[in-house]
């Protein structure tokens, strides 16, 4: 075998090696939620990078306030159409479940003991994120928590609106879990909810009603 012949084969064979060790990497990442923790920012799959200087600021802030997450980690809470992401985490000390962003760094939370309240099954407003431009239309970013159940999509007006799991945990004896939507700001009002419980479909009833003026019957 010739130089050049045994170059172009050590070549070949390291370019496969190469290769087949990005797949596997690509391959370990698996489905997991983006998180932020220790020193490094996080890129949510919409691309957008959490600011390390936000998540240190709101670091601070929850260990002030007494909601500090456990070991400084966070989930990053994404929105399909645009909206910028947040991070929601379970206080180690108190339970609560808060939420908190770029713009809003003290957490907006809620207490173990209020979302033990929420009927189970059911379906809850979890919060009202902000308004925010989709194709030069204004919409609505919000998140809503099932309990005991799983959300397939919001409908109002014979439109449907997918929802985003974004964050799940055991509170008060059942799973809640928090998904992420968009709305029209022009199509507010009790929005249908298709769900799945127990294995069979079902639906209920949600009041997405965010403003006044802007009731619709869906």
């Amino acid at each position: 075998m010739s130089d050049v012949t045994g170059r172009s084969a050590m070549f070949c064979a390291v370019l496969v090696g190469v290769l087949c060790a990005v797949s596997a990497c690509t391959g370990a990442s698996g489905g997991d939620r983006p998180t932020v923790a220790g020193g490094a920012a996080s890129t949510a799959a919409t691309g957008h990078v959490f600011p390390e200087s936000f998540r240190k600021l709101i670091l601070r802030t929850a260990k002030a306030d007494g909601t500090a997450p456990a070991g400084d980690r966070f989930t990053v809470i994404e929105y399909d159409g645009g909206y910028d992401p947040e991070l929601i985490w379970q206080a180690e000390k108190t339970g609560d479940l808060c939420v908190a962003s770029e713009s809003i760094t003290a957490g907006r939370c809620r207490t173990e003991k209020q979302i033990a309240e929420k009927r189970v099954p059911g379906v809850d407003l979890f919060g009202d994120s902000g308004l925010f431009n989709r194709q030069e239309d204004p919409w609505w970013a919000v998140s809503v928590m099932a309990s005991g159940e799983t959300i397939d999509h919001l409908s109002c007006q014979g439109r449907n609106f997918p929802v985003r799991q974004v964050y799940s945990v055991t509170m008060g004896g059942a799973q809640r879990t928090v998904y992420t939507a968009a709305i029209p700001r022009n199509l507010q009002g009790e929005y249908r909810v298709a769900v799945q419980r127990d294995g069979q479909s079902e639906e209920e009833r949600l009041d997405l009603g965010l403003e006044k003026g802007y009731a619709v019957h869906c």
